[in-house]
């Protein structure tokens, strides 16, 4: 998905521009012609595997039982919305994993917040009323 949502951003096109069922289509262009190469690789690689079972990952089979599950999983409270930080990409509007993120090390500000306990009575071992957090993100304590 990425690597076509890449190719399309050269093209100053965006999944969302294209729709649902072109986008798929291009991700299944895509692996008809990649998808050989990484196989060979893998192969050159030595690995030991059952290429008779190989799957792509939007293979029917594979979306069908994937769907199923996460849908168990929803009911089973195993998954579900919340507040967490993720990795986005503001470019794609999606979220990536920790693997797809290039990090960059830039010299930046340290910003200091003083949270004031809402019970006065409540200290800090050294008697102050407020914790002090410090962040070089801001907008995520905001």
């Amino acid at each position: 998905q990425m690597v076509v949502e890449r190719q399309l951003g050269l093209q100053g096109v965006t999944r969302h521009d294209l729709g649902r069922e072109k986008f798929i289509e291009k991700v299944w262009e895509w692996k008809e012609q990649s998808g050989g190469t990484i196989t060979k690789q893998i192969r050159r690689l030595g690995s030991s595997v059952d290429w008779s079972r190989e799957r792509f990952t939007m293979d029917e089979g594979l979306s069908n039982a994937v769907k199923e599950v996460f849908v168990r999983l929803h009911e089973d409270g195993l998954i579900y919305r919340g507040k967490r930080l993720v990795n986005w990409d503001p470019k794609l509007q999606t979220a990536l994993s920790d693997l797809e993120v290039e990090s960059k090390e830039e010299k930046g500000s340290l910003w200091h917040f003083k949270y004031f306990f809402e019970d006065k009575s409540v200290k800090t071992q050294d008697g102050k009323n407020y914790l002090v957090v410090a962040t070089t993100r801001p907008e995520t304590l905001l």
